[in-house]
């Protein structure tokens, strides 16, 4: 008698991720294959998870019935799965929703009301240059499984992607492409398909439950050779897949924001080591610091744009001397000035503000100072309603000091904080510009299905002559007839205390910078900012890429961050905020107390309260780990007893992409 251990998506028992149920001889039952059982008497999906022949010491109930003969999960997949549950610290079950779903897991059909579309015109192909086509010969040729392709905005990175999907479906082989945003798909789905002349097969979460279903089942069959999809679509039932390319792969979105949190990039690693002939290709204008170290034997440069078209001229704007011109507007003169030509030229103009971190930061209009924590010499964050009254924390040491009425610096008194929305932008700028023709690009406006498309359409097709938007308007979008980009302000990213902040801001400013400029004229991209001698800023006007990447590996060096470390971070919620601290502290100490008893060394433990110190009802601490050595964050964390790994109000994050 042979018996299986069946997975489901949902918890089945306290210290069990299976269950065991016999095999009837009349079913020939396969690892990975979807079966349907009893469970309290009633029908129930899962996986067949194992299969062995050691009689359990219980009666076990038989499998009724093998609902797809053709195995869901490969045996890679499963390997992957246990994988993912150890190294994230989290339970099987849920990992399982991820590549499989409920409808397909329970042979429930959906009806897909996608209709069968006419066959694609093929355009011509481009003209390749001699770096494109040198950079397609060592990817294509070269015994080595990772390139990350370094090129300028507007290099002609897609064409390459493009020209390796081809060579892989000439091979009969699959390929993946992953962008960050939905957003960005509507026109890189129009770029492949034109290419390559076939239909690509596209999973992100904004698909219907029949788009799902059949992207799924197609992929499954190997009918879809090529996907584009946002991360989750890393974990689709490719058949023969043979190359990953990840588009902007410096990007946030790449990591799981709740669990299991897993990081795109490692997740790849994961997959490469399972099967060693997959090739993952990684392309950026800004790569980040740890794909740089990583792959810095193998990175591919490409330093000019296509044609004719230069990179934009950039100017930064210092919004202190507009306060001594007593311009209060949202707008410098600059701005003003180059809106106003663009306008009359009847060319386009993007207008950006980084909206990330929900807190603003506290900064003299006089001298451009900001407040700082004595202690850490990093900026305290102003909170309105964390506390009782507004105050100012600092997310490092954990210092919480009141607001001052002047600036600590040249004593002034004109103290701003740091806070503007898109909302805010947009009527001021009818106000000034009460013809122009203009679209927003946020949370707002772009919630239903298909919306980001439309105001892409509808923006490329010059029904519009300004774009107001957040991060969704500075990745990849290639816009010929934008010839100003305007960023409104680009001091609020620059003051959130983490060590990736200026990393973070030179890649977003970088990126929507690129968007001007691309057709004809040159572009011209004007930056307003308090703090014109950052770092960041004074990078992206020279476009100094390599310089700054030079910098910033020396700073994370110098500090033991990634990639000279491996970091977890445990984030602690509780309602009370003595309590929060408390258990964080007493977190700490007894992974403090483990590392002594284990004789462990050079790993760093600190606690603290989260940037956003209050969310949902909930005050946040942070636990921090870093270690040289990925496994002793591992070991250290497995050591923990059960009870803590096992609260809901305990979560941990192993390569956290923020420390606050």
């Amino acid at each position: 008698m042979k018996y299986a251990e069946i997975l489901f998506q949902q918890k089945v028992g306290e210290g069990k991720d299976t269950l065991t149920y016999s095999i009837p001889e009349r079913l020939n039952t396969k690892i990975g294959q979807s079966a349907m059982v009893t469970i309290r008497n009633r029908p129930k999906a899962g996986i067949v998870w194992d299969i062995h022949e050691k009689k359990p010491p219980f009666r076990t109930q038989a499998i009724k019935e093998i609902i797809h003969e053709k195995p869901l999960l490969s045996q890679n997949q499963i390997e992957t799965i246990k994988w993912m549950s150890k190294y994230y610290f989290c339970p099987i079950f849920k990992i399982l929703k991820l590549f499989i779903y409920k409808r397909i897991l329970d042979g429930n059909p959906v009806k897909s009301r996608t209709k069968e579309l006419e066959q694609i015109s093929r355009s011509e192909s481009k003209e390749l240059t001699a770096a494109q086509k040198e950079a397609i010969h060592r990817i294509t040729t070269e015994n080595v499984n990772n390139f990350l392709i370094h090129g300028v905005t507007g290099s002609g990175k897609t064409e390459i992607y493009s020209r390796l999907a081809k060579h892989q479906l000439e091979k009969n082989k699959q390929t993946l492409i992953l962008v960050p945003e939905i957003s960005l798909t509507p026109q890189i789905i129009e770029y492949f398909e034109q290419s390559l002349g076939i239909r690509v097969t596209v999973i992100h979460s904004k698909l219907s439950l029949g788009e799902r279903h059949k992207a799924w089942k197609d992929i499954w069959k190997n009918k879809a050779k090529l996907v584009i999809g946002s991360r989750s679509a890393l974990f689709s039932p490719f058949q023969e897949l043979g190359m990953i390319i990840i588009d902007e792969e410096h990007e946030f979105s790449y990591k799981q924001d709740n669990s299991p949190r897993y990081t795109t990039h490692r997740v790849i690693e994961k997959m490469q080591t399972l099967d060693p002939s997959l090739k993952a290709v990684y392309g950026s204008a800004t790569p980040s610091i740890e794909s740089s170290e990583k792959f810095k034997d193998s990175i591919i440069r490409l330093e000019e744009r296509i044609g004719n078209a230069t990179l934009p001229e950039v100017t930064l704007v210092d919004l202190r001397e507009e306060f001594k011109k007593k311009n209060y507007s949202i707008f410098s003169d600059k701005l003003r000035e180059e809106i106003t030509k663009t306008l009359k030229e009847k060319q386009q103009a993007l207008l950006f503000i980084n909206r990330r971190g929900a807190a603003s930061s506290v900064v003299c209009r006089d001298c451009g100072i900001s407040v700082n924590c004595d202690d850490c010499e990093i900026p305290m964050t102003y909170h309105a309603k964390t506390m009782a009254q507004p105050k100012l924390i600092c997310h490092h040491c954990g210092k919480i000091s009141a607001v001052p009425s002047s600036c600590p610096g040249c004593k002034g008194i004109n103290i701003r904080y740091l806070g503007i929305g898109t909302q805010k932008i947009e009527a001021e700028l009818l106000k000034e510009f009460p013809n122009a023709r203009v679209l927003r690009a946020d949370k707002d406006t772009t919630s239903k299905k298909n919306s980001f498309k439309e105001i892409y359409t509808a923006f490329r097709n010059h029904e519009a002559d300004i774009l107001i938007g957040t991060q969704m308007i500075a990745k990849g979008l290639h816009l010929p007839m934008v010839n100003l980009v305007g960023v409104i302000i680009a001091d609020i990213g620059l003051n959130i205390p983490d060590f990736r902040s200026t990393e973070r801001n030179f890649q977003l400013l970088t990126q929507v910078a690129g968007r001007a400029g691309r057709g004809e004229s040159k572009g011209k991209v004007i930056i307003q900012t308090y703090n014109p001698d950052n770092i960041a800023l004074v990078s992206t006007k020279s476009h100094n890429t390599e310089g700054f990447l030079k910098y910033e590996r020396t700073q994370r060096k110098i500090l033991r961050n990634p990639p000279f470390s491996k970091i977890a971070k445990i984030l602690i919620e509780n309602p009370s905020l003595e309590n929060c601290k408390a258990r964080a502290e007493q977190s700490a100490k007894k992974l403090k107390a483990i590392m002594t008893d284990e004789g462990m060394e050079k790993i760093e433990i600190n606690s603290y309260p989260a940037y956003l110190t209050r969310l949902r009802n909930k005050y946040r601490f942070i636990v921090l780990i870093k270690s040289e050595k990925e496994e002793q964050i591992h070991y250290l964390l497995e050591k923990l007893p059960k009870e803590y790994i096992m609260d809901p109000n305990f979560k941990i994050d192993v390569d956290p992409i923020s420390i606050t």
